[in-house]
């Protein structure tokens, strides 16, 4: 998993992508030339301020980085919370990534239960 950070990158898959949405995500993503995924995380100022976008952040990272094994290469993915992401607890983020990820067809696993299960 490599971060996406360049501004340029962000402005073509909104231009470029395709969009995928539940009630915690906004999954843009577009295919790339290269041979892993990028993501880049984007909060927005009506989760809160700086404090708890950080920590919507982290917690948005870390569940993907969960089922980072999971997610096919050769794509850049932008994961944009939404405001119910704030107060969901992790099994419920990591469900939501799993989520779009499934229905970009982004996902390689099989349905054998979720990933990055902690239980």
């Amino acid at each position: 998993m490599q971060r996406l950070l360049s501004p340029r990158d962000f402005q073509r898959l909104y231009s470029d992508g395709e969009v995928v949405k539940n009630e915690l995500l906004v999954l843009h993503y577009l295919a790339n030339e290269l041979e892993v995924f990028r993501v880049g995380f984007s909060v927005s100022k009506k989760l809160g301020k700086a404090v708890v976008r950080n920590r919507v952040k982290r917690r948005l990272r870390e569940a993907v980085r969960s089922v980072a094994d999971d997610i096919q290469p050769g794509h850049d993915l932008i994961l944009s919370a939404r405001v119910r992401f704030r107060d969901a607890t992790y099994r419920e983020l990591v469900g939501a990534v799993v989520d779009v990820l499934k229905r970009a067809g982004l996902r390689l696993a099989a349905d054998t239960g979720e990933a990055g299960d902690r239980s």
